[in-house]
């Protein structure tokens, strides 16, 4: 089999992108190119090109002469993201055969004992795993790349949403475990219309969250478009 080639532009891409998915870099947070390039061990252009790339994924946001900020995804691919994972997770849960229960098990125990301990982050990143184990049943790198980005952005309204409530995943720890009990029992079909239904209570949430207050004013987000088109008059407005 040829090994897969991946580029240095790739590599930081997705290192970032990983970064963002477990909650290291959060919304808000400008990306100091310098630090990061000598961190990652690319070039500045090499970083830029990641950059642009993580633009196109929704979860910075590059503006002229000031620089790049972890942003939020806007509510149309908000409503993209769940539509996918509204099709995928509960295809797996339904069809897939390669379902890695123990795996799934230590996702809901740790989403259990961190519930208990108040650890917020610890909540969230039990929910995350959770999520992306059933959809590596798929068998798919495509599906795992996806996955991959998507929870990167997920990661980001989720720390917003915890900002302004801090126990956002903690039923889910509940649905979490009651979905795995169903697909031990053999009840797939039934395991997956429960998915259907999280996932769009948690897009209900979630919107209903990200209505409220905004993330700081001096780190861009819903108002993205008009920094970047009129970015020398919002460069002028914060000076």
């Amino acid at each position: 089999m040829t090994p897969t080639f991946v580029s240095a532009h790739q590599r930081a891409t997705r290192t970032l992108l990983n970064e963002i998915s477990t909650g290291r870099l959060r919304p808000g947070e400008k990306l100091n190119e310098v630090n990061l390039a000598e961190r990652l061990e690319v070039s500045r252009n090499t970083l830029r090109e990641a950059f642009v790339s993580l633009e196109d994924y929704g979860v910075v946001v590059r503006l002229p002469h000031r620089g790049v900020w972890v942003t939020l995804p806007d509510e149309e691919l908000i409503d993209e993201i769940f539509r996918l994972r509204s099709l995928l997770e509960p295809a797996v849960l339904q069809w897939s055969r390669g379902l890695d229960i123990d795996a799934l098990h230590e996702c809901v125990q740790d989403g259990q004992l961190a519930r208990e301990a108040h650890d917020h982050d610890a909540v969230g990143d039990a929910n995350q795993r959770f999520h992306a184990v059933i959809v590596e049943a798929a068998g798919s790198t495509f599906a795992d790349e996806i996955m991959t980005r998507v929870l990167a952005m997920m990661r980001l309204l989720f720390v917003h949403a915890s900002d302004e409530h801090q126990e956002f995943h903690y039923p889910y720890v509940e649905r979490n475990e009651e979905i795995l009990k169903l697909v031990e029992s053999g009840q797939r079909e039934q395991a997956a219309e429960t998915m259907r239904e999280y996932l769009e209570k948690s897009r209900s949430q979630l919107q209903e969250l990200l209505n409220g207050p905004a993330i700081p004013e001096d780190s861009p987000s819903a108002e993205t478009e008009v920094a970047v088109d009129g970015a020398d008059e919002v460069e002028e407005a914060s000076s």
